[in-house]
Formats: structure tokens, C-alpha cells, sequence
């Protein structure tokens, strides 16, 4: 049997942008993570739904000469999946209104806030509607650091200098 594992950093912020949504728009939409398989995948809302999925990341240099300190710029894309395109249920309402829902949150473990980097039109498919949303946040990535090889420091000695 393999043991219970910690959600990575990654898994961990998906879950904080379905919650998010969901809170937001709890009985009005299905929010919920992009599928294994799009290809089958089958809108059951009578409105609409939003799908999240982690996007990519970008690395700045390393912050310490010693050990790796970073930034890890994310994007998470969100597809917006709808029966109608206009009017109050319609894809481009909830555009806009999931749009201002993120901008200016600050996921967990991030030190920068969401803000949108691009909207889209993917297309229509048996009057079924999909835009897509790209939102951008900062975290860090960290050395994980464990215990040095080598024998270990068990006395210090301190020279004064003239």
C-alpha cells in the first residue's frame, strides 16, 4: 500500500482556484478541473462551466549564491464551456464576471496577486461555447534541502585577525 503523499505546490493551487470558484459561483456554475479526456468530456450544467488547469511556468534566476531561491511565474487556463454566448447566462457575462472574480486574489504559498494575461474565443461546437482565460500569480521555488554530505562540524575554533 503506498502512503498518503502531500499535495504538491502545483496540486494545491488548483484546488485553491476551484474552491475560489466555487465560492463565487456556487450553484450557478460547475467549476471543476479540466478533464482527463477532453475529447469526451460532456457538459452537464443547464448553464455552463468553468474547467482549470495549470498552464505553465516561468523561472527567474536564482535569488542565492548558495542554494536556488526563485521566482516561479504560474499560469493557470481556465476554459469557460457555455449554451448561450450572450446575454446574462451567456459565456461572455461569466467571462467578465470570472475575470474580476481572480484579479487581485492572492492564492496560498504566492506572494504575487492574480491578474489576467489573455482571453480567447476557442470555438462552438453544437451550440456548446468555450473561451479560454489565462490568469498569471508568482510563488517561489525552493532547494529542498537535506542533510550535507561529509563529516560533521563537532568544534569551532576562532582566530581573531590583527
Amino acid at each position: 500500500m503506498i502512503a498518503d503523499r502531500l499535495k504538491t505546490q502545483t496540486e494545491q493551487l488548483l484546488d485553491a482556484f476551484v474552491s475560489k470558484l466555487q465560492g463565487a459561483f456556487d450553484l450557478e456554475l460547475s467549476v471543476e478541473l479540466f478533464p482527463e479526456n477532453p475529447g469526451v468530456y460532456r457538459l452537464n450544467h443547464a448553464i455552463g462551466a468553468v474547467l482549470v488547469a495549470y498552464g505553465k511556468s516561468t523561472f527567474g534566476t536564482s535569488e542565492a549564491v548558495d542554494s536556488v531561491f526563485q521566482a516561479r511565474n504560474m499560469s493557470f487556463q481556465l476554459t469557460l464551456v457555455f449554451r448561450q454566448i450572450n446575454g446574462t447566462d451567456g459565456a461572455t457575462s461569466y467571462l467578465d464576471r470570472v475575470r474580476e472574480c481572480l484579479t487581485g486574489w492572492k492564492p496560498p504559498h504566492c506572494d504575487m496577486a492574480c491578474r489576467p494575461t489573455a482571453e480567447y474565443f476557442i470555438g462552438q461546437v453544437q451550440g456548446v461555447w468555450q473561451y479560454g482565460l489565462s490568469v498569471a500569480t508568482r510563488t517561489i521555488q525552493l532547494q529542498t534541502m537535506g542533510p550535507e554530505d561529509g563529516p560533521l562540524l563537532k568544534e569551532a575554533r576562532f582566530e581573531e585577525y590583527p
